[in-house]
């Protein structure tokens, strides 16, 4: 008899809207390429930041 695998609803759900040739892709990349894109994430989310701050002053 097989064991029937138990899968959470909200897990499947998630997984469904997964891109996982981006999750392939970073995990290509070594692990000093990983840290530099996540700075320059960073970087990129401070300056909207800012600039939504500095658009909402405009108004």
């Amino acid at each position: 008899m097989a064991r029937q695998e138990w899968k959470d609803p909200v897990t499947e759900a998630y997984k469904r809207d997964l891109d996982l040739t981006l999750l392939r892709r970073n995990l290509r990349r070594t692990p000093e390429e990983r840290i530099l894109a996540m700075i320059e994430l960073q970087k990129l989310a401070e300056e909207t930041r800012r600039a939504g701050r500095e658009a909402r002053r405009h108004r």
